[in-house]
């Protein structure tokens, strides 16, 4: 019988809050217990075996402490989840900024891996788990000197003898570009996606057959509750 794991969420994606009490639930997956292999001094993981996967214990490092993480609790089975990761969370389809500009792509913000900080647990395996709080934000000069290096790019792809229709396509490019820090006000830095140029084929975030995404329009209720740890701005 799949063990699952009811563990806290915080109120929205990356926050600390959790006034709500809103609760998640997940199936484990993972070994039955994990080999640790402590840094003596700190206490540091330095490595992880499943114990099927585990070297011979005579070539352990002279400053290394085993350890066999037996979990007890819904908490030990999640650190062992995260630092056993081998799966994979739902991804899905998010509409941000102006309706015609391109979706964007998240995992599941109710996922383990998405709830929990990895480096804590790496730090000190013993100690109670910690949100996640830190993402890789996007500053508001880089977003900017992105913005501007497209408009720069696409500098000389107007002309006044091509053809009027693909002249309008450029021109709304951009502008829409220009139009970024007003649409895109709300919406968290990481999560902006540049408009596509006229002359992009395809879309390579969501033209990769190896990876599943749930549409919009496929999204069970279950999948619209847990995007609504999503900040403003998503939908």
């Amino acid at each position: 019988m799949p063990k699952i794991l009811t563990y806290p969420i915080p109120d929205t994606l990356y926050g600390t809050s959790s006034e709500l009490n809103k609760t998640s639930t997940q199936e484990y997956i993972g070994p039955e217990k994990l080999i640790l292999y402590l840094d003596d001094e700190t206490g540091r993981i330095m490595e992880t075996w499943a114990p099927e996967d585990e070297p011979p214990i005579e070539a352990l490092a002279v400053n290394i402490e085993r350890v066999e993480f037996i979990p007890e609790t819904d908490e030990d089975y999640i650190k062992i989840m995260i630092l056993h990761s081998h799966w994979v969370p739902k991804e899905y389809e998010v509409a941000i900024g102006p309706e015609e500009d391109p979706n964007t792509i998240v995992s599941d913000p109710t996922d383990i891996i998405m709830v929990f900080d990895e480096i804590s647990i790496v730090e000190d395996y013993t100690a109670p788990l910690k949100f996640l709080e830190y993402v890789k934000e996007q500053s508001d000069d880089f977003i900017r000197e992105r913005r501007n290096e497209l408009l720069s790019e696409s500098d000389g792809k107007i002309s006044e003898d091509m053809p009027a229709e693909l002249k309008q396509k450029w021109l709304d490019y951009r502008q829409k570009l220009r139009d970024i820090p007003v649409n895109y006000a709300i919406v968290p830095n990481h999560l902006i996606r540049f408009p596509h140029p006229p002359d992009q084929v395809g879309d390579p975030d969501f033209d990769d057959p190896d990876v599943h995404i749930i549409r919009i329009e496929d999204r069970t209720a279950e999948d619209q509750a847990a995007l609504d740890q999503l900040p403003d701005g998503c939908s």
